[in-house]
């Protein structure tokens, strides 16, 4: 149960409703991570932006970074997240297999940082 109610596209205003119309006319409809922080057109829009230019073309593939944000969501904890970022994976051609393991790694990255942090292991291994 969500603590903040979604803004409704027939709500929206200002901003909020400029950003709507941009999110229905990409993705042809309006997610409700959205409409929740379109109560803060600011935020939603400067968020937006950021995700814009981090899933843009560049050197990683939309694939390989679709997998970074399902482990980084199971990581997380946030179960909207991996189910928006799998059908996004699956959508760049992620098998089963290669979520399955990009879903391993965050698992046991997260056992070995919650250990680390935990005993507060100096650190001996660097990148050069």
């Amino acid at each position: 149960m969500s603590v903040i109610k979604p803004l409704e596209e027939n709500e929206a205003e200002g901003q909020a409703a400029k950003i709507y119309a941009n999110l229905r006319k990409t993705l042809g409809f309006i997610p409700n991570t959205y409409k929740a922080m379109a109560h803060k057109p600011e935020f939603l829009q400067a968020l937006l932006g950021m995700d814009h230019a981090v899933f843009a073309e560049g050197v990683l593939d939309a694939k390989t970074k679709e997998l970074i944000a399902i482990a980084v969501s199971a990581a997380n904890g946030c179960q909207y997240c991996l189910s928006a970022h799998a059908a996004l994976a699956q959508k760049a051609g992620a098998d089963t297999k290669e979520m399955t393991e990009a879903l391993s790694v965050a698992a046991v990255m997260s056992a070995y940082n919650s250990f680390n942090k935990a005993i507060g292991l100096d650190i001996d291994i660097k990148p050069e």
